[in-house]
């Protein structure tokens, strides 16, 4: 998903989030019998927008995902010390009479050796990664808002998807994978705001759902991320 597509929700969403945070106790209680959803009647032409308000309702109990939100306005001994450095009229560091002047750089030419990063292995990658506690906290709650949401749906892939959907996950979430013996099996993508959360789902129809959280880096494909789940009893 496209880092400034979340941006652009993200700020849309600034008024709404300065008035829940001024209204709303700090921390919420996520019922789980009954399930969260985008409120009714939302802009349907705005799906990422109506998801970036549930997932404010889900997770505002957690820790803060950025950890440099600490709510304490920075002073001057938060700002790290930097040497004195004499300047000319023009903000460049005065230099000596005779010393020589750097060319400016040619845009038409090769870039500078510094600037050459090598690539970051495939195999790096597509590794998972591990979640922090904000992570964590954050991966649980929708983890548990998924379960419910597919409580009574059918061990099919399409139910699946519409459920998810009419629970408020955007279509561009929503990754198809292969079945797992059978059962419909999808990973949602739930990496905004700079996080690297992502859901595994496993419905296996009325035996409930397997619903496993896991890390993947911000650029990775998601489907190709190699997290294989232990074993585990569906959550009902």
């Amino acid at each position: 998903m496209s880092r400034i597509a979340h941006t652009a929700a993200a700020l849309a969403l600034g008024a709404f989030t300065l008035t829940a945070c001024s209204s709303s106790p700090s921390a919420a209680t996520i019922e789980t019998d009954k399930v969260v959803s985008v409120p009714e009647g939302g802009d349907a032409d705005k799906p990422l927008l109506d998801f970036m308000k549930l997932s404010l309702k889900l997770t505002a109990g957690c820790p803060p995902l950025d950890g440099t939100k600490t709510g304490k306005s920075l002073g001057p001994r938060d700002v790290p010390d930097v040497p004195d450095v004499p300047r000319g009229p023009s903000s460049r560091p005065l230099g000596k009479p005779g010393d020589p002047v750097p060319l400016p750089a040619d845009p038409d030419g090769p870039p500078a050796k510094d600037d050459l990063l090598p690539p970051l292995p495939d195999r790096n990658l597509l590794e998972p990664v591990t979640l922090t506690k904000p992570e964590t906290c954050y991966a649980d709650k929708f983890a548990a808002h998924v379960t419910t949401a597919l409580k009574g749906t059918g061990e099919n892939a399409a139910e699946v998807r519409t459920a998810l959907e009419r629970a408020g996950y955007p279509d561009e979430l929503i990754v198809d994978m292969k079945p797992e013996s059978g059962s419909p099996r999808v990973r949602i993508d739930l990496r905004e705001q700079d996080t690297r959360v992502a859901l595994q789902v496993v419905h296996v129809g009325t035996r409930g759902t397997i619903v496993e959280k896991f890390g993947a880096q911000p650029t990775a494909p998601l489907k190709d991320v190699r997290y294989i789940p232990e074993p585990a009893e569906p959550l009902s």
